[in-house]
């Protein structure tokens, strides 16, 4: 036998549960009955363009105590503006240069002989020194050097070409005296600690004196790998 029993479910506050909606139909708007509303298409879209001027952006502000970067103003190049048919004038030509100045002409004592030239006032003529020299220390002391041992005394250094007679070597180095038998040269011979001996003796009259320096020993080894040859005038 069916039952006519039925069932009514409430809320506490009496209504009915889910707002009175079946299960299955609810939505998140509410309860709804009766069939769904007619479609009613959405008004047209009318866009409107809107032109608006540009605002300046507003001048930065200091940050922290700061001034801002000034900005930088181009420097204007100058242009040299030629007018057309200006040409500027021709720069004027350098000064003549100058010869160099000729060296003046040294003496042969004391100087570099070896290959060495002198020129002469004329211009175009040149002296040619003898290849082979001896070096030659001319005393120049009032006694002879052997009797004061250890005496200071002064010399001069002389290249002499050692092709040269004695005989000009005696007049070249202005030997004093009235007569040729008074003028002439004496060797004088080191021998350490300020000592020194007596060695050859020529004198201007003399047939010896003739003789080149080479003749008797006094070659281009003496001052190089021998001693140079020491001379004192003669005194009699």
């Amino acid at each position: 036998m069916p039952s006519n029993t039925r069932i009514h479910y409430r809320t506490r506050d009496g209504g009915p549960p889910n707002g009175g909606i079946p299960p299955g139909r609810s939505t998140a708007f509410g309860a709804f009955s009766g069939p769904p509303p007619p479609y009613v298409p959405p008004p047209a879209y009318t866009a409107h363009a809107v032109f608006v001027s540009p605002t300046p952006s507003p001048a930065p502000q200091p940050y922290g105590g700061c001034l801002p970067w000034p900005q930088l103003t181009p420097y204007p190049v100058p242009v040299m503006q030629i007018p057309v048919g200006f040409y500027p004038p021709p720069l004027p030509p350098p000064p003549p240069s100058q010869p160099p100045a000729r060296p003046e002409p040294k003496e042969p004592p004391g100087a570099k002989m070896d290959g060495a030239k002198i020129e002469f006032d004329d211009g175009i003529s040149t002296y040619i020194f003898p290849e082979d020299h001896a070096v030659i220390h001319f005393i120049n002391f009032e006694h002879q050097p052997w009797d004061h041992p250890g005496a200071e005394f002064g010399f001069t250094v002389h290249k002499v070409p050692c092709s040269m007679p004695i005989k000009e070597l005696i007049r070249r180095l202005g030997c004093p005296g009235t007569h040729d038998t008074q003028r002439g040269i004496v060797e004088c011979i080191e021998t350490g600690d300020g000592s020194w001996i007596k060695g050859s003796v020529f004198r201007l009259h003399e047939e010896r004196s003739k003789q080149r320096l080479e003749d008797i020993g006094w070659t281009r080894s003496r001052g190089t790998d021998r001693k140079p040859v020491w001379l004192a005038v003669y005194k009699s």
